[in-house]
């Protein structure tokens, strides 16, 4: 059964056609909720050390995870490059930096001061993005329903930040205001509401492993400056806690970068932007559950703020009957 599963799979990756197994995207949709809401906890074990230090620094461990996502998917990248003309080229380039790069650097700056929990609520507001760009931009028209889940959805957001600005005593976080790494995340979910867009409107003739290899491929490069003059190397090899730091890394770039993206390329092309991005109703779950499992704190503020932000997406997305 799992063999028969892995063949269907690998042969829809490279079909933008929607697949005759109604299940497929559906399971994965799963699959991303699962992997996206892993990798807060995969990023925290990355910037911090485990008597609660800083381990690697926040831009360079982004660098980092772009650079091996990019060099995961280079067989791809190098196999396809040519075929791509200068009008993708562009919008590749595009989506490489304020889909990937940009929205990495902005997660784990604002990591530093925010519980992973907390990052995965947050970024329940993709979809909302999503909507706005697509109207301002792309000619989605917004229903009345939609309005209103958009405002729910930013209510929601004010409020899980002030629960978090309540909270006390959480050893691994600085006691600085949350307010601005909070709207740095804000800032990374804007990036991919554009990302998701461009994918979907600009780049409908290339398939999904081709975006996601092409697109990490043109920013690995700068990435991979950037690391390799900074801090890491020497960490990994001085620090205690440096090799479980880079696994935790190399797994959140593999798995939660580049093989995550081919799969939301995917299911883009399978069905639409919004739907796409309503994976992060199930992020938050996977993000609080490995939150609460290594000692964050979550009351039942943060829990309602998040179920508010929650239900605002869905408001966003229902669709109303005729």
């Amino acid at each position: 059964m799992e063999e028969t599963q892995h063949i269907l799979i690998s042969h829809a990756m490279f079909s933008q056609s929607p697949p005759q197994q109604r299940w497929l995207p559906v399971f994965i949709l799963l699959l991303l909720g699962f992997v996206w809401g892993s990798s807060f906890i995969l990023m925290k074990w990355g910037l911090f050390a485990s008597d609660g230090s800083l381990l690697f620094p926040p831009i360079e461990l982004a660098a980092l995870r772009i650079g091996i996502a990019g060099l995961t998917l280079l067989p791809i990248s190098l196999r396809h490059w040519r075929a791509l003309n200068r009008e993708q080229w562009l919008w590749v380039s595009v989506i490489g930096t304020v889909g990937s790069f940009i929205p990495a650097i902005l997660f784990a700056s604002a990591q530093t001061a925010l519980p992973s929990a907390m990052a995965g609520m947050l970024n329940a507001l993709s979809p909302i993005w999503t909507l706005l760009i697509g109207m301002a931009f792309f000619g989605i028209i917004v229903k009345r329903n939609q309005l209103g889940g958009i405002a729910i959805g930013f209510a929601g957001t004010i409020w899980l930040i002030k629960a978090q600005q309540s909270t006390q005593g959480l050893s691994v976080f600085t006691g600085q205001s949350i307010v601005h790494p909070s709207l740095l995340l804000v800032a990374a979910t804007i990036c991919y509401g554009i990302s998701v867009n461009i994918t979907r409107e600009k780049l409908r003739g290339l398939k999904s492993p081709v975006i996601a290899a092409c697109s990490l491929g043109l920013v690995a490069l700068p990435a991979s400056f950037i690391f390799l003059n900074g801090d890491i190397p020497h960490l990994i090899a001085t620090h205690p806690d440096g090799p479980r730091g880079l696994a935790a890394v190399a797994v959140l770039a593999a798995v939660g970068t580049a093989g995550a993206l081919i799969l939301f390329n995917l299911l883009i092309a399978w069905t639409n932007a919004i739907t796409a991005a309503s994976v992060t109703y199930i992020i938050p779950i996977f993000a609080a559950f490995w939150g609460w499992w290594d000692g964050e704190q979550l009351s039942m503020q943060h829990l309602t703020a998040g179920a508010c932000i929650l239900l605002g997406v869905w408001l966003t997305n229902r669709k109303q009957k005729k």
